[in-house]
């Protein structure tokens, strides 16, 4: 018998626990659509409270089992009752950072009640050799192997042939029919949640006589759980036990013939990063407008209140004791690193769980040039803090091909195997930790043990640069997309943006930022512990921003008051000895209270209730409006005001799966041509436009722009060259002003825009085109207000102006006339008519109004199960044959009574 398969027999009894706790992420998914990152605490607390009845109270094992597994199930429904359920309307990553508090209140807590080592668990199951296929593996590992392919079965059949399965898909699909028609869908999640709650706490009370049992090492057990459960697409049981066994496997065979520590552990990240890649996301992906994000500071920059807080900060600093000093140093220290996930999450919508990581990646080069090669302090610190820029740039380009939650799991897996590779590998760390020489600059000591407060000036000094970058990011041209993007990727790509660059530069950004950070929370020591820089800190941050205000610099000055040690704490501590250890575990409490009563955080309640305060004081007649913002510009009498460009769509063919939804379609628009392209619902209308405009690709065929091919081009590759298009749903950036909606359409794209607006924001006037649309479509009165605070019909011409202020050539509309009265149909028609007349501009219009169709456009094409059946002029189209029999299903009374 070969040593690898031996291992690989090992590795399968190893990898059916990890297909436990997968399973049960898997069942939580499909139950409510959430990915619980607090799955392995709760598991964690299920096998405590079995170890203490059968361990310390002398309960039988089989009573203390199933007293814990109940012990999980009721914890995971508590989770939906008092977290979830009251939640069900927020975002995605709303409701996953809900999970990131669940797990920060359920690991502090334990960590109180059990902070010693591992405890040794006595073997409940059978534990004696057994000899299989050659290899010699325990008799409970094969208990639990066989155990795990019999619940994969049962839960496959359980999910697939009954009702409380079919109810758990309609319940994720469709909540509102799945009520409608008598079943709960609250009741469905509670069951998916107590049933995947409960089988994390039988997975940990199998595992612990294998590992010993530990709050932080069964804490992290979700990130195996999770790179299973991602193989199997967080819906699929066999799939997430196959994704699970190889996982075990792959970790025993690199266990026995990889001598550097740290690359076992760190499988799981890499299987998934290879399955997150390989898979991918789909760009036809339509987004959830209706689920909120926090709000965003407009980084607007007033100096009076910056300078008001600078004296306050060099006041304290200089009036208090040494050791609050070293609390003002942590509070500001830690803000920073907050203040990175201000830019990869609050502007970008990236949710990183990897800045602790990129701070230790920081402190361990910067340290590491200090003590091996006697740099001082200040070039120590820049160069560990530009080393993260690499590592940033790593993790952004391998996320690329991830977002949302998928993205949450891989930072997070790439924090955990960076844990294992570098800060918990003692060869290299120096076995734990590295002696560093006092710090110094230009022969002044800045030692925070003999100088606390030279030191905390320093730090200060360095967050109110990196607080003003930010701000003067926000304000200029690569704010703008960052934010564009964060609101909505298809919008932002459909305008030129290129969603791509912004995602880098976010990740390039914040960890820079957040490696200064790391920088100097590492040297205010004589040695550097890099234990502390463990994966739970990075999710800690996360609780931080968000309960400060994740889109406000302020919001990062309040979290960093909750970290261990910081000013927060230091209080706390004065109320009696040890309480500002609490401190987390309050944080963590804190941070869903937020989340379910002031989402967008302390900084942004302060600022609400500041401005309430000034209105009250201040009489209305002194409240000076804005200024419209919009420069005179010239007339321009041209009677065509972009380039002119002919859009040819050659035999065109897109199939999803074995569904043939556009085949061999022709269509050609010339400039100041309006075409129209109707059909019932179905036809393949909105497929067409979006393989024109490269959001779908095409099977087959050709798309060409100015008798250039351009079927391979991105989304925002084809904006830049002159095609853009408006959305059925809007699709607005609902957090900048309709001017900023604008300019975020007209800019130019130069990547250097997100390094020269940090240093000195620049907003370049509006083009001509844009100030041109702003009068066109009488968006005057409306350009300071955001989109959510215009009525319907205005919106829509927001959405449409803003596809003109690109300059393209040619635009296709998607329903822009979806929700509106005969009036404002009529008016849209007028300006539709303009733009091709006076602009230049070739407008391909896809409507279900059938009479604004036939009335408006030069030519019309009718499409039906994506094939073109007519093409030639309005009174043509709506005579011929085959569109009056494509129209006899249900849009044939719309059809007969419109033209």
């Amino acid at each position: 018998m070969s040593t690898v398969f031996t291992f690989a027999i090992l590795g399968l009894a190893a990898g059916a626990l990890y297909v436990l706790f997968g399973l049960g992420l898997v069942i939580i998914h499909r139950g409510s659509g959430v990915v619980n990152f607090a799955h392995g605490a709760v598991g964690m607390v299920g096998t405590f409270a079995a170890w203490k009845l059968h361990e310390g109270n002398g309960f039988p094992y089989l009573v203390a089992l199933v007293a814990g597994v109940l012990v999980s199930g009721a914890l995971g429904l508590l989770i939906h009752l008092l977290i979830m359920r009251p939640m069900r309307g927020s975002a995605v990553l709303t409701r996953v950072i809900a999970t990131l508090a669940v797990l920060t209140i359920l690991q502090e807590g334990m960590v109180k009640l059990y902070s010693g080592p591992s405890i040794v668990v006595a073997p409940g199951l059978p534990n004696g050799p057994v000899t299989m296929l050659g290899a010699t593996v325990g008799r409970d590992r094969l208990l639990i192997l066989v155990l795990v392919l019999v619940l994969t079965a049962g839960l496959a059949a359980l999910y697939s042939y009954t009702q409380f399965g079919r109810a758990t898909a309609a319940a994720t699909e469709n909540p509102r029919a799945l009520a409608a028609l008598g079943r709960s869908p609250n009741l469905v999640a509670a069951g998916n949640w107590f049933l995947g709650s409960a089988l994390a706490g039988l997975a940990g009370i199998l595992l612990a006589p294998i590992t010993n049992l530990s709050v932080t090492g069964f804490t992290l057990l979700v990130v195996p759980a999770l790179a299973a459960a991602v193989v199997g697409r967080l819906a699929s049981f066999p799939l997430t036990m196959v994704g699970g066994l190889a996982i075990g496997i792959i970790q025993a065979e690199v266990g026995r013939f990889v001598d550097a520590p740290g690359w076992a552990e760190a499988v799981p990240f890499l299987a998934m990063i290879v399955v997150l890649m390989a898979r991918g996301h789909d760009r036809t992906i339509r987004t959830q407008v209706a689920q909120r994000l926090p709000r965003l500071g407009t980084g607007r920059v007033r100096w009076y209140f910056v300078l008001i807080w600078l004296v306050v900060g060099v006041a304290l600093i200089e009036s208090v004791p040494p050791e609050w000093n070293d609390a003002v140093t942590t509070t500001i220290g830690t803000g920073l690193i907050v203040l990175s996930l201000v830019v990869v999450t609050g502007y970008s919508g990236q949710l990183s769980l990897a800045q602790f990581a990129f701070a230790g990646w920081g402190a361990w080069i910067a340290g590491g040039l200090a003590r091996s090669f006697d740099v001082p302090f200040l070039p120590a610190i820049v160069i560990g803090a530009l080393a993260t820029l690499p590592l940033g740039l790593l993790v952004g380009a391998v996320c690329l091909r991830t977002r949302g939650v998928n993205l949450a799991i891989a930072t997070l897996g790439m924090a955990v195997a960076l844990d294992n590779l570098v800060f918990s590998n003692p060869a290299r760390t120096a076995y734990g930790a590295f002696v560093v020489p006092t710090p110094a600059i230009g022969g002044l000591e800045l030692g925070a043990i003999v100088y606390p407060d030279r030191y905390a000036l320093v730090v200060l000094v360095v967050f109110v640069a990196c607080g003003l970058a930010i701000a003067n990011l926000r304000r200029g041209r690569g704010g703008r997309r960052l934010v564009a993007v964060r609101s909505n990727e298809r919008a932002a790509a459909s305008l030129g943006i290129n969603v791509v660059q912004a995602k880098l530069a976010a990740f390039a950004f914040s960890s820079v930022i957040a490696g200064l950070g790391g920088c100097l929370l590492a040297f205010r020591n004589p040695s550097i512990v890099f234990a502390n820089y463990g994966p739970l800190q990075s999710i800690k941050m996360v609780g931080y921003a968000v309960v400060g205000g994740i889109g406000w610099i302020a919001g990062a000055v309040y979290g960093g008051l909750l970290e261990v040690g910081a000013l927060g704490a230091k209080l706390l501590d004065q109320l009696g000895p040890d309480v500002g250890s609490y401190l987390p575990l309050a944080g963590g409490v804190l941070l869903i209270v937020m989340l379910l009563r002031a989402p967008d955080g302390l900084a942004s309640q302060g600022l609400d209730h500041a401005r309430h305060l000034v209105a009250l004081v201040r009489p209305a007649g002194e409240r000076a409006a804005p200024a419209n913002g919009v420069p005179a510009v010239p007339k321009d009498d041209t009677a065509q005001r972009v380039r002119p460009q002919e859009l040819e769509l050659v035999d065109l063919s897109v199939s999803f799966g074995g569904v043939r939804a556009l085949s061999g379609a022709n269509l050609r628009i010339g400039p100041g041509e309006i075409v129209g392209l109707i059909g019932p619902n179905g036809a393949g209308k909105t497929t067409l436009i979006d393989t024109a405009t490269g959001f779908v690709r095409a099977g087959a065929g050709q798309v060409r722009l100015g008798g250039k091919d351009i079927t391979g081009a991105s989304p925002s590759a084809r904006a830049r060259a002159g095609l853009t298009r408006s959305f059925q749903s809007l699709e607005l950036f609902d957090d900048l002003t309709v001017l900023d909606n604008l300019r975020a359409a007209a800019e130019p794209r130069d990547g250097l825009a997100y390094l020269l607006d940090a240093l000195w924001p620049r907003t370049p006037p509006l083009t001509a085109v844009t100030t041109a649309a702003i009068e066109e479509f009488g968006l005057e009165p409306y350009l300071h207000k955001t989109p959510t605070e215009l009525p319907y019909g205005i919106r829509r011409l927001v959405g449409i102006a803003r596809s003109v202020a690109t300059g393209a050539s040619v635009i296709a509309l998607d329903e822009p006339a979806a929700g509106l009265d005969q009036a404002e149909s009529r008016e849209l028609a007028e300006l539709l008519r303009g733009l091709a007349d006076r602009w230049g501009v070739a407008i391909l219009l896809v409507e279900h109004n059938v009479e604004l169709v036939l009335g408006l456009c030069d030519r019309v094409y009718a499409l039906n199960f994506g094939e073109v059946i007519a093409a030639g002029t309005p009174a043509q189209v709506r005579g011929d044959r085959a569109v009056i029999a494509a129209y006899l299903g249900d849009d044939r009374d719309d059809y007969v009574t419109q033209s």
